[in-house]
C-alpha cells in the first residue's frame, strides 16, 4: 500500500469538491489516500470515503494569531493528517526549521500525523545532502513512528522535470539512514499519471505528495488505482 496525497493548494470552490468527492468516493484504491483541500472546504468532506488532512497548522492550539489554523480545531473537524513546512510557505510567509518544528510538535500533540517536507533549491542541487541535514536536524533525536517526511525539490515543482529514478533512490537512502529505517517517506514535485508509476517503482518511496495533478480527477483516479 502506498501513500498518496492530494495538496490543492489555494485552488478549488465548493463546487469541484463536491465532484471530487462524488466521484473519487467510487474509486475502490488499496492505497491510502489523503486529500489535502484549502481549509474553507474541509467541512464539505464530511462524507468522503478517503482521508483529509490540512494544508498547514499553527503552534498553538488557540489565541490571538489572526488567520491561523488550529491543530486543535483541525483534528475536531475531522483532519487525521497536516502538512507542514510546505517549500511555498517557507519561501513565500517565511517559515523556518523552528517554526516547521514547532508546527510538527504542535500536530503531534493533536494526535494529527505530520506530513513534514524538505527539498533543495535549484541553486543548491549541489549542496543537497547538507541542505536536507540541516532541514531535518531538529528532528533527529525525536519519535518519528508517526510522522511522514517529503522529499520535495524546489527546482521540480510545476516545472513538469523531476530527478532521475537513480537520482531518488539516493536521496530517499540518505533521508532512510538519516531518519531510520521506518519512516516513511514521500516524494513531491511534478507528479502526474505518467511518471507516478515509475516513481514508486523506486526504492525506499512511500508515496507521492501531488499538487496540479490532484485538480484533475481523472488523473487523480489514475495515481490512486496503481498497484505499486
Amino acid at each position: 500500500m502506498k501513500i498518496i496525497v492530494a495538496n490543492w493548494k489555494m485552488n478549488g470552490t465548493v463546487a469541484f469538491a463536491d465532484r471530487f468527492i462524488e466521484e473519487i468516493n467510487l474509486v475502490d484504491s488499496k492505497n491510502l489516500a489523503v486529500v489535502c483541500p484549502p481549509a474553507a472546504l474541509i467541512g464539505r468532506f464530511r462524507d468522503f470515503r478517503y482521508k483529509i488532512g490540512a494544508q498547514n497548522c499553527f503552534s498553538e492550539n488557540e489565541g490571538a494569531f489572526t488567520g491561523e489554523n488550529s491543530p486543535k480545531l483541525l483534528k475536531e473537524i475531522g483532519c487525521e493528517y497536516v502538512i507542514v513546512g510546505h517549500s511555498e510557505r517557507r519561501a513565500i510567509f517565511g517559515e523556518t526549521d523552528e517554526s516547521v518544528f514547532k508546527k510538527w510538535k504542535a500536530a503531534i500533540e493533536n494526535r494529527l500525523t505530520p506530513i513534514v517536507c524538505v527539498g533543495e533549491k535549484a541553486n543548491e542541487r549541489e549542496n543537497w545532502r547538507e541542505i536536507l541535514s540541516g532541514q531535518l536536524k531538529l528532528f533527529l533525536n525525536e519519535t518519528l513512528s508517526e510522522t511522514i517526511f517529503a522529499y520535495e525539490p524546489v527546482w521540480s515543482i510545476g516545472t513538469g522535470v523531476i530527478p532521475t529514478k537513480e537520482s531518488i533512490e539516493t536521496v530517499f537512502e540518505f533521508l532512510k539512514e538519516l531518519l531510520g529505517n521506518q519512516t516513511r517517506l514521500l516524494y513531491g514535485g511534478s507528479v502526474n499519471s505518467q511518471n507516478a508509476e515509475q516513481i514508486l517503482n523506486c526504492k525506499n518511496v512511500s508515496g507521492l505528495l501531488i499538487g496540479g495533478a490532484s485538480l484533475k480527477i481523472d488523473e487523480f483516479k489514475k495515481i490512486m488505482e496503481m498497484k505499486r
